[in-house]
């Protein structure tokens, strides 16, 4: 419910917005949101680790994109709007802390505790979820999505033809 909340408020927020590389920064921070959620729903932190690393790739090269084009607007950010936006930063990061769900689980690290078939039996069983029927939708479209920005970033970055050709 936090994070929602919070997406939602970065999404008002992106609204307003108009200097592009705040809006990568923004975008950035959704992400990280969302990867935070998918990490809490699935148990599993591969699918979120790849969200955050597609989306990071492509901010870089949407960075070189706008920095190359982009006339070197300054960068005005009002105090009101900076302790806004420090406020409720310290607001989230205060109730991401108090969340039950982002706790930490207690983990007993006694070697009575836990026997090596048992560690690659769950260590398999997350590996069997992921790649399960429920979730193929969200892998063929992580690989899809990362097929696009490949062929978008060979485009971009041609020498000849393009936004980045040498004069």
């Amino acid at each position: 419910m936090i994070l929602a909340t919070l997406s939602s408020a970065l999404s008002a927020v992106f609204i307003k917005i108009k200097h592009p590389l705040t809006m990568g920064l923004m975008l950035l921070a959704q992400t990280v949101i969302i990867a935070v959620y998918i990490n809490s729903i699935l148990k599993t932190s591969w699918f979120s680790y790849i969200l955050f690393l597609i989306f990071l790739g492509a901010m870089l090269v949407l960075f070189i994109y706008v920095t190359s084009l982009a006339p070197n607007e300054p960068f005005y950010f009002s105090n009101s709007s900076a302790i806004i936006f420090l406020s409720a930063a310290l607001l989230s990061v205060t109730f991401l802390m108090i969340d039950p769900i982002f706790k930490l689980y207690p983990v007993n690290l006694t070697p009575s505790s836990i026997t090596t078939s048992e560690m690659f039996s769950s260590n398999s069983a997350l590996l069997c979820d992921m790649y399960n029927l429920s979730t193929m939708k969200m892998t063929l479209f992580l690989i899809l999505y990362l097929l696009l920005t490949l062929v978008v970033v060979v485009k971009i970055t041609s020498t000849h033809f393009g936004p980045l050709r040498v004069n």
